[in-house]
């Protein structure tokens, strides 16, 4: 099918060039050649370009993956960017009108895992989104059966590592199990257990451990496009263990983003989704964070890199003295709000038992939430407040208490 293709393309060039260049001089194409440079910056992005002579003078085109879609030449490198580790072939056709020829190469190429992901907090899960752990192994999670079936993979939905099955022949469901670490839950109350996961008609399914009390989910059927399959439960243990139970189907298929949170409902995929702008604080440089303003105690309101909640950077406050709570103010910028509709405020903090609240700004109109006491554990904190302006700004006001404690995830949202 490939070389029809290309005799295609030759006869094309053939009645073009018999059409419109009975004078001038026909160039011979010589075998192809080219270099490949890997980023710098980036294990991921690589650099293609085309080093035959006369290159110009010939239609030429790339194909970075196999089955992937064709890329034109142009007169410098070509960047390509892979989303996924493995061994690529890399071909450069070259077509004259009398013949085509092709050059390959292969590149082992490593797509780093994302350091920085976005997550959500209310999952139970230790390592839901499977990003931590080396080669096949998955901290927090076991394969208690068919472990020579699941693998990692940079094939991801978030964070650059996912798991992948690969199931010879079809079997028993439990034939394949991929087990999280105990959970503490509430016997009598709801949990949601979901996933993230696509294939080609492969069923999954969810069950529960200890295996005397198990409970098990319907079947899914995968598709080709990354969907949410979701389970609710009625907790009957004090600690649970979430099963995936992937031995059904022959075939090969990817997991990602596990979450179990308590309710009847499953969340969406993280998201730093706001009316407030770099409410994760991703953006900004050092001590400074964009669409954020230090309106007073700004020497006291730092970059914190290494206790985040999620993403790459949070927001450190270091309080030498209890004062007032407007003596350290941390205040987004002016967001639209509709007088008169409710709008809920949440972030998360952890650290010493200082206080915090919010405010709304201008000052003329201002309102004040009551005051929240940080905990030593990541916990959210959530205000709700009616507008009484058509700007507003989102105001922490953090002076009152002596102390150290973390903040992170900022968001506004119209109720």
């Amino acid at each position: 099918m490939k070389n029809n293709k290309i005799l295609g393309l030759l006869c094309l060039f053939t009645a073009f060039w018999s059409c419109g260049n009975d004078d001038e001089v026909m160039v011979e194409l010589t075998q192809p050649t080219f270099t490949i440079t890997e980023s710098a910056e980036n294990s991921g992005i690589y650099n293609f370009e085309n080093t035959t002579p006369d290159k110009e003078e010939f239609y030429s085109y790339w194909e970075f993956e196999i089955g992937d879609a064709k890329v034109a030449d142009q007169a410098g490198p070509v960047e390509h960017e892979y989303k996924i580790s493995g061994n690529k072939l890399v071909t450069l056709t070259m077509v004259s009108t009398i013949n085509a020829l092709q050059a390959t190469q292969m590149v082992e190429v490593i797509v780093p895992v994302a350091e920085g992901y976005l997550t959500n907090p209310e999952n139970l899960l230790l390592n839901g989104y499977l990003v931590e752990g080396d080669g096949d192994d998955f901290i927090n999670w076991s394969a208690y059966n068919g472990g020579d079936n699941i693998f990692s993979t940079t094939d991801a939905l978030i964070g650059g590592r996912a798991v992948k099955v690969s199931n010879a022949a079809d079997a028993d469901p439990w034939t394949v199990q991929f087990v999280s670490d105990a959970i503490e839950t509430e016997i009598g109350e709801e949990y949601t257990v979901s996933f993230w996961g696509k294939g080609n008609g492969e069923v999954v399914r969810f069950s529960t451990k200890p295996d005397g009390s198990a409970q098990y989910g319907p079947d899914y059927t995968l598709t080709s496009d990354w969907q949410q399959y979701t389970w609710t439960i009625t907790a009957n243990e004090a600690n649970t263990n979430i099963s995936l139970d992937m031995g059904k189907s022959a075939g090969t298929f990817v997991i990602d983003v596990i979450e179990v949170v308590k309710g009847d409902a499953a969340l969406p995929l993280p998201s730093d989704s706001s009316l407030v702008l770099n409410g994760g604080f991703e953006d900004g440089d050092g001590n400074e964070f964009a669409n954020w303003g230090k309106y007073n105690g700004g020497d006291f309101i730092v970059e914190e890199t290494s206790d985040v909640l999620s993403g790459s950077r949070a927001v450190k406050v270091s309080n030498s003295a209890a004062g007032d709570a407007w003596s350290v103010q941390f205040v987004s910028d002016a967001i639209e709000t509709e007088v008169g509709a409710e709008y809920e405020v949440s972030l998360w903090a952890k650290g010493d038992p200082a206080v915090i609240r919010y405010s709304t700004k201008p000052d003329g109109s201002a309102q004040y939430a009551p005051d929240y006491t940080i905990t030593e554990d990541w916990e959210q904190y959530t205000w709700t407040f009616t507008a009484n302006e058509a700007m507003t700004n989102i105001s922490l006001d953090m002076g009152t208490s002596a102390g150290t404690f973390i903040l992170d995830d900022v968001k506004v949202n119209k109720k």
